[in-house]
């Protein structure tokens, strides 16, 4: 019989390992609980952990674990098939992205500066010397997380609103000036919402999605004349396809790829800028900004 509060126990000691970086001793932890039977949540900590030590072949044979035990987990599919490197799946499922955000919540912002994120600043830069600073605006932050978005954007909002998939995320963004704050998916969001707004904005979003063809045109939707989009991508090349599903779990663009989806949805390509998103185990992720403005 599986003594619940002992489980209990050694998944708060895992999992205190784990986000401490005691990888090693999280598995060790983690297999003493597969000793009261298979577990999903057991073998995911395992994948994660290995993936952290950068034995993917290990990660992946948690992960493919996991999915044996619960076979339609849209999460655990996702987690599989970036390690197995199939084609891509059109976007990340939302459970995944729950279990990707809402468990890292309350050290998002420190672990953000930690990897020296700066895709606001990176669309900030490009709006910076163009926009008058007047609050004249209806900004619309897509998958807005903690808020980091805000603190530059605010002063150009009469309205700034937010929306996002994961609660525990909108529990802080809530102290970063919003107006309005959405509990959601995106896109059907994006397809309900009587609101229209001038400015959309988008950091590490696109890197869930994949796909965009579908999200351009619905955020076409809701766009005023003129309007415009600001986001970032993860930036890929044609070789691999204009859409790549990577090995952590995010995907990669190709600018080509970003610009016929605009072309095909009424956008003009503004301005454009590179740097690295983030730098995650001293290698520089490749990004790009765009400033891209609905045509007349």
């Amino acid at each position: 019989m599986t003594n619940s509060s002992s489980l209990d126990h050694l998944f708060a000691a895992a999992w205190q390992a784990q986000t401490s970086g005691r990888f090693e001793e999280a598995i060790g932890i983690y297999r003493q609980m597969l000793q009261q039977g298979d577990n999903a949540s057991v073998w995911l900590g395992i994948g994660q952990c290995h993936l952290e030590c950068k034995d993917t072949a290990a990660a992946l044979a948690a992960f493919r674990r996991a999915l044996a035990i619960l076979p339609d987990s849209g999460a655990i599919k996702h987690m599989v098939a970036m390690l197995e490197g199939g084609a891509a799946p059109e976007r990340a499922p939302d459970d995944y992205v729950l279990w990707v955000f809402d468990g890292h919540a309350d050290d998002f912002d420190a672990r953000l500066a930690g990897l020296k994120y700066c895709a606001p600043e990176m669309i900030y830069g490009l709006i910076e010397s163009v926009w008058p600073r007047e609050p004249t605006r209806r900004i619309l932050d897509l998958g807005c997380g903690t808020g980091l978005n805000a603190k530059l954007f605010r002063q150009y909002a009469a309205t700034l609103d937010g929306i996002d998939l994961a609660p525990r995320m909108l529990s802080h963004a809530v102290r970063r000036g919003y107006d309005r704050l959405y509990k959601g998916e995106i896109h059907a969001f994006l397809e309900q919402t009587p609101n229209r707004y001038n400015i959309l904005l988008s950091t590490d979003v696109f890197i869930y999605i994949g796909h965009l063809e579908k999200t351009f045109a619905l955020c076409r939707r809701v766009l005023e004349a003129a309007g415009e989009l600001l986001c970032t991508i993860e930036l890929g090349d044609d070789i691999g396809g204009p859409v790549q599903l990577m090995p952590t779990g995010r995907f990669r663009q190709s600018d080509d790829y970003i610009r016929k989806c605009a072309e095909n949805n009424g956008f003009f390509v503004a301005a454009w800028s590179d740097s690295p998103l983030r730098i995650e185990n001293g290698i520089p992720e490749p990004g790009r900004a765009y400033r891209l403005i609905m045509k007349e």
